[in-house]
């Protein structure tokens, strides 16, 4: 196992024991690579001067570079807010916000240790994470049975999980 993924999971054991517990054995193994940041920070050392196009986007001088032809559809949203490439977890900003809409509209949660949520691309990303990080073989994932297709292909196929359904509506609806 990756060294990162152990001083993870030593963390996470001595924070809160049952979530390590929980995690399956790909969510034992993941780690966000140290790696992309020394790589992009050694090239950025090495790039012209006012130059930067080592995190997914270019810079020029500061500013965020675009096309003219791109920018002529996207309309009065500035290249900085409308181009950048954002942290793979969400921008901080929004995931503060989400948290305190959180605890907002669940108050039993206000003296509880909740990280930040994590944004996702879409449902069925979110669902994928959710499956990489918690399911192992033979696990039982209880669905209606009016869900999509794909998962199947996320809890069964790919993680090997068991998905068991229970029917949404009854007779009168």
């Amino acid at each position: 196992m990756n060294p990162l993924a152990i001083e993870l999971n030593e963390i996470i054991q001595k924070a809160n024991p049952h979530i390590f517990d929980m995690l399956s054995e790909m969510g034992k193994s993941l780690y966000f690579p140290k790696g992309i940041l020394t790589q992009s920070a050694e090239a950025n050392s090495k790039a012209a001067k006012g130059f930067n196009a080592t995190i997914g986007m270019a810079t020029e001088n500061g500013k965020t570079m675009y096309l003219s032809s791109v920018m002529s559809l996207i309309g009065s949203i500035a290249p900085e807010e409308s181009l950048t490439y954002a942290p793979s977890y969400g921008t901080a900003t929004l995931r503060k916000a989400w948290k305190e809409y959180i605890l907002e509209k669940n108050p039993l949660l206000r003296n509880k240790k909740i990280s930040l949520p994590v944004v996702t691309n879409a449902i069925t990303h979110g669902l994928s994470v959710i499956s990489d990080m918690w399911v192992n073989k033979d696990d039982v994932i209880i669905t209606p049975d009016k869900s999509w297709d794909n998962y199947t292909l996320i809890f069964e196929v790919r993680n090997r999980g068991r998905i068991v359904k229970y029917p949404l509506f009854n007779d009168q609806g």
